[in-house]
């Protein structure tokens, strides 16, 4: 059985430190919370306040579910041999780019806002890395690290 192990591998994710079950959990309590608040209101009086209520827990519930749909997102990059590929997942969309490794350029460049972006470019090809999950202070660190691997190496 072939193992293939990789030169470099670095994936970046977002941070979900609540687990699905958890996510269930929470939008659960504030639905409860939300409805008990919501009918002690309208017993006193004040119905009008359960359609507010309900929008609320809707709007709640979309975010939840965006966010369950978004945890298993990641960029990667991968180095072996002599090919860098760079994977996207966001949500159903898969993208992925392979470049030659000692022709592919790592640029870092400094937007008007003061982040900056990172990318592979090779052969009018480009592919930003990082600019959702990392740091600045991470970006510079990995494009430091690529440049040692990437490119000319001599």
């Amino acid at each position: 059985m072939n193992q293939v192990v990789a030169d470099f591998e670095i994936i970046a994710r977002p941070n979900s430190s609540l687990t699905a079950m958890g996510r269930v959990f929470a939008v659960t309590i504030i639905a409860v919370l939300s409805l008990v608040v919501a009918l002690a209101f309208s017993l006193i009086g004040a119905w009008f306040v359960l359609p507010f209520a309900g929008i609320e827990l809707v709007g709640i519930g979309y975010a939840f579910y965006y966010i369950h749909c978004h945890s298993q997102d990641y960029e990667s990059i991968v180095i072996e041999g002599d090919q860098v590929s760079v994977e996207k997942k966001s949500y159903k969309d898969v993208s992925r780019m392979v470049f030659n490794r000692y022709w592919a350029k790592v640029l870092l460049r400094d937007t008007p806002s003061g982040d900056q972006l990172l990318s592979l470019r090779s052969h009018g090809k480009e592919v930003g890395f990082g600019q959702t999950y990392m740091t600045n202070d991470q970006r510079l660190e990995l494009a430091k690290q690529l440049k040692e691997r990437v490119g000319v190496v001599s």
